[in-house]
């Protein structure tokens, strides 16, 4: 798993790309945390170069959502690549989570 972060003042992007993994996720969660210790109303995590994701990925995201929330931060989940949104949907934490696109709209598949 490859990470980056950027930013442009409003918002934190952090991109992923490669496989998250039991060996890896664990990085994800740290680099959010790292994030929310300076101001930052919103992070995006780009998942759209993602090419595996497991358990250990959805484990680590909500784990980034429950620091972001304690921080007063929202994170987005951005792109997520067909693995990611597949895996989220069949554990039942697809709806835990809001989602945009690249080009800053939000998506509609966060669910009630």
């Amino acid at each position: 798993m490859s990470l980056a972060l950027t930013d442009d003042g409003s918002v934190k992007l952090i991109t992923v790309s490669g496989e998250i993994d039991m060996s890896n996720a664990h990085l994800l969660t740290e680099l959010v945390e790292f994030v929310c210790r300076r101001p930052a109303p919103v992070i995006a995590v780009d998942l759209s170069a993602v090419r595996f994701f497991g358990a250990y990925g959805v484990s680590a995201l909500l784990q980034a959502q429950g620091i972001a929330a304690d921080a007063r931060a929202a994170v987005l989940l951005r792109d997520p690549a067909p693995c990611v949104f597949y895996v989220l949907a069949t554990t039942g934490a697809l709806g835990s989570f809001r989602f945009s696109r690249a080009d800053g709209h939000l998506n509609p598949w966060r669910h009630p």
